[in-house]
């Protein structure tokens, strides 16, 4: 093999590998908004939960009950 052969065959090997962290890149970028997304969405629940515990629970009201003999 000739020193012009190698060099293409690095060159074409260069390129291809570029074009794989190119890739990459564009796979974990895309993951990384859905992270976001999906750590915005448990912020909310979570906050949501939280407001619900510390709501102050409301006596039932017993036109709501059933009545024992059902």
């Amino acid at each position: 093999m000739s020193d012009a052969d190698r060099i293409t065959e690095l060159e074409i090997q260069l390129a291809h590998q570029q074009r794989i962290t190119e890739q990459l890149n564009e796979v974990l970028t895309e993951q990384n908004k859905v992270i976001d997304g999906l750590t915005r969405r448990l912020q909310a629940l979570d906050n949501q939960v939280r407001q619900l515990r510390e709501r102050p629970q409301a006596e039932p009201d017993m036109l709501d009950e059933k009545p024992p003999h059902y």
